[in-house]
């Protein structure tokens, strides 16, 4: 089940806590800034490339799809997670899912039972936090809002995705008032989803990227010498594509089995970005956030170091669970561990790390699937926000 919601610019929150001084959380502050939001940035001490340049210059420099001004926005960069605790009760976590562990253990001994924690993107952190950590409410996206990279203090915003998919979990926790705070965040359109797995099976990185890089990895390693590869444009051929449908194909097998209305590889795509190609192959020539994206340099990049092990290895082990045929997500999986030397069936977000081994397949579709109307109900006449918490106590925020 999904329901639309689209910010109010009036309503958006007075302040917020960003996890993570990568590109998304500096796109996510430039964002927020623009629109009258005030933003304590966390950076992890010890994690301090992309911040470091822009404390040295004062400022972040910017540029957007569109826009033909170079941004400038002041940011407020922190690295003591209480205090980022302290500025906001909304925190939005923009770290890869290979550092949400790390922050997890920085936030463990704070008092978070009155914060709401957006994980942008989630997969399944949610459940991975289990009883370690009592938070208020946990909402997880499927994806980042912005396309983009950073580089020596300045963003380069690719694309924006027009909408993405979003859940809380446990579902009974997003209140009206709470929907309504995080819906006036982003400026896209969220799309309510029944679970958290439902978000993770949207997310369509892991169908995208760990095969473009891994059936490219000679040209990604050796790249030719005349240019750039570019991981679209030259990487994403018919067979590839091909490759990349079959894993789709399973992920479609998987929310079916679960009652998710989910939409294909390429649907996703379009709509994500406001297209209309008739083909991946099409797509990775003409659009415009893609074309032009060279590739990494090399194989250890969270197109494959994330993707696989906290998507994949999910996605498998639900396959399994559900009676349906994994083998074109334990192909990638196999092959993405031969290539890096890793074990990511270890080393990933299985089921048993989930805490979901344990259930049934009628248990796991009862309690995350759609068919029972679970998710967000309340439909679109929220309440908008007006400085309180779902308490009623008055928040700075």
């Amino acid at each position: 089940m999904k329901r639309s919601g689209k910010s109010d610019a009036k309503s958006v929150p007075r302040k917020v806590s960003i996890l993570g001084a990568g590109p998304s959380g500096f796109a996510l502050a430039a964002d927020l800034s623009s629109r009258g939001t005030a933003v304590l940035l966390y950076s992890h001490p010890e994690h301090l490339r992309h911040a470091q340049p822009v404390l040295d210059q004062g400022d972040l420099l910017s540029s957007w799809p569109g826009v033909a001004e170079e941004r400038c926005t002041k940011v407020n960069i922190t690295t003591d997670m209480r205090a980022a605790a302290d500025f906001s009760d909304l925190m939005i976590m923009t770290v890869p899912s290979t550092g949400q562990e790390t922050l997890l253990g920085e936030m463990r001994g704070l008092d978070l039972s009155l914060h709401t924690l957006v994980a942008v993107p989630g997969n399944l952190f949610s459940l991975l936090v289990g009883e370690t950590l009592k938070i208020g409410c946990v909402v997880e996206t499927n994806i980042s809002p912005y396309s983009c990279r950073i580089s020596a203090g300045h963003l380069q915003v690719f694309g924006v995705k027009s909408s993405f998919n979003i859940a809380a979990h446990p579902p009974s926790t997003l209140t009206p008032r709470l929907h309504s705070r995080i819906t006036s965040l982003f400026s896209q359109t969220l799309r309510w989803s029944s679970s958290v797995l439902e978000v993770s099976l949207s997310n369509i990185n892991g169908v995208f990227h760990p095969l473009m890089m891994l059936l490219n990895a000679g040209s990604i390693e050796v790249p030719p010498p005349s240019r750039p590869f570019l991981l679209y444009s030259d990487g994403l051929t018919p067979a590839v594509a091909r490759a990349m449908l079959a894993v789709d194909r399973v992920r479609l097998d998987i929310g079916e089995k679960m009652g998710f209305d989910l939409d294909g590889v390429l649907e996703t795509s379009n709509r994500c970005y406001d297209a209309r190609f008739a083909s991946l192959v099409e797509l990775a020539r003409n659009s415009g956030p893609h074309k032009d994206l060279a590739a990494p340099s090399s194989l250890r990049h969270r197109n494959v170091e994330e993707d696989v092990p906290d998507l994949l290895v999910c996605w498998a082990g639900l396959a399994r669970k559900l009676g349906l045929d994994a083998g074109p997500l334990e192909a990638v999986v196999g092959i993405a561990g031969m290539m890096m030397g890793r074990d990511f069936w270890a080393q990933g977000r299985s089921l048993e790390r989930l805490h979901l081994e344990g259930l049934e397949e009628r248990e796991i579709v009862e309690r995350f699937g759609g068919f029972g109307g679970s998710g967000w109900t309340g439909g679109d006449d929220y309440e908008k926000d007006d400085g309180t918490s779902d308490s009623g106590v008055e928040l700075d925020n």
